[in-house]
């Protein structure tokens, strides 16, 4: 399968690039302040154009430690254009002087032989386009004007990105399989893992993190079930910048789960449920894809009869919406339990793919309003009256009910929980509508 094309904002500090990205992808997914440096969120998104997908990051969202100098952020973000990007948007300052980090960019980018596009940033007005003769001295040609903040011309560079990639079409010859992604942090077995399930040493294992340069597909069957494994494993160590690193296989791992049906999120049980577990694990449910969660290592805990309760009572506490999705507690290091992640993500892609008939969903809605029904808000009674599925994969219903915009949080948390112990949808996110009665056909 052919992935999206990729386009990297890349630029020195405070140049607006992370207002540039959050504008194109339409939603305030980065940070942004005057401050420079500031960039600490997600730094890959997707956009639509013209009815063409297109992936981007936004190279402002790593931070160097406090003694790395701009020159080592300058070679990072040229590190990422050449090594993950296919588009590259240099952004510069329309209200500063060209510096020599502008002009160092500048050549390198040309050194790439990748499309590019020069982007003079806070253009507000089209009278300073004419000011424009000084930036011809970057060596790449007719630059675009735009103000990211108010959106001028923003549509001229993304008719500019589409025109290179007319060509650019994705194959779905892998319609037949079902796609698994491996993702998670750098060095919690995801490689090591991959090469277990393939029985092949397709990727480059050491114990140093991100030893992974490139992401290579597997093709395997698993009881009549073509399975197409996506290793996100990170970069080849190059440096001692893990700013760097964990940057890769973020962007990697965001990219990875796009393409898949279902994600096993790998974590190293020794170190717990860290913060970029839970990004990692957030975004695959937003994404609705299906979710495994794969613990390795556990050949590293001392454990007792009451360990794995323990372990997984913890993890469902201090993230309840896990509940309902398989964990799998593993050592990749002894092969221990770790083709059950076959087995069951074989499982979460038949859940992912049920259709309930609506009598038999209308029969459980019945029982489960009877057993607790919607507190009354401000004197108003609420009915909830008929649930119907929508969709598949993910699972999508719709509930018909009075005043549906009062309905709280934890009642359409209720609903979902007795859906899932009614018919199951184990590792698979379910979608909900409330809907007035009025909209029923």
């Amino acid at each position: 399968m052919k992935r999206r094309p990729l386009v990297t904002i890349i630029g020195k500090p405070n140049v607006g690039k992370s207002t540039l990205f959050n504008r194109i992808i339409g939603e305030k997914k980065s940070i942004v302040s005057p401050i420079e440096g500031v960039t600490r969120d997600r730094v890959y998104g997707t956009y639509d154009w013209l009815g063409n997908n297109y992936d981007i990051i936004d190279t402002g969202g790593f931070i160097l430690n406090e003694d790395d100098i701009i020159n080592e952020n300058i070679k990072i973000q040229l590190d990422i254009a050449k090594d993950e990007s296919d588009f590259i948007i240099f952004v510069v300052d329309g209200k500063a002087e060209l510096t020599s980090n502008d002009l160092e960019l500048a050549k390198n980018i040309r050194k790439l032989e990748k499309p590019f596009q020069l982007v003079v940033n806070k253009a507000d007005k089209q009278k300073e386009d004419s000011n424009n003769y000084h930036y011809y001295n970057l060596g790449l040609g007719e630059p675009i004007f735009v103000s990211a903040e108010h959106g001028r011309n923003v549509g001229d560079l993304l008719d500019v990105i589409s025109n290179i990639f007319l060509n650019f079409k994705v194959n779905n010859d892998n319609e037949q399989f079902i796609n698994l992604a491996i993702a998670g942090m750098p060095n919690v077995g995801k490689s090591s893992l991959v090469n277990s399930l393939i029985k092949k040493e397709k990727s480059i294992v050491t114990d140093i993190a991100g030893t992974t340069r490139d992401a290579v597909d597997s093709y395997l069957t698993y009881y009549n079930s073509k399975f197409r494994i996506i290793d996100t494993a990170g970069i080849r160590k190059r440096s001692k910048l893990l700013d760097e690193i964990e940057y890769y296989s973020s962007v990697r791992s965001f990219r990875a789960i796009d393409e898949s049906d279902i994600t096993a999120v790998v974590i190293d049980i020794s170190k717990g449920l860290n913060k970029q577990d839970r990004n990692i694990i957030s975004y695959v449910i937003d994404k609705g894809k299906g979710l495994l969660l794969v613990f390795n290592k556990w050949d590293l805990i001392e454990k007792n009869n009451y360990t794995l309760k323990n372990i997984t009572d913890d993890i469902i506490e201090s993230f309840p919406s896990l509940a309902y999705y398989p964990m799998l507690f593993i050592s990749v290091k002894n092969n221990l339990r770790v083709q059950e992640i076959l087995k069951y993500s074989k499982q979460v892609y038949e859940e992912k793919q049920r259709l309930i008939k609506t009598n038999e969903l209308n029969a459980f809605l019945e029982k489960a309003v009877h057993r607790y029904q919607p507190p009354s808000v401000n004197g108003k009674f609420l009915k909830v009256k008929y649930i119907t599925q929508l969709a598949q994969n993910p699972p999508l219903f719709a509930l018909y009910c009075n005043h549906p915009h009062l309905y709280s949080t934890n009642y359409k948390r209720y609903l979902e929980n007795q859906l899932r112990k009614q018919f199951g949808f184990s590792g698979t996110p379910i979608r909900k509508e409330i809907k007035s009665i009025k909209t029923r056909k």
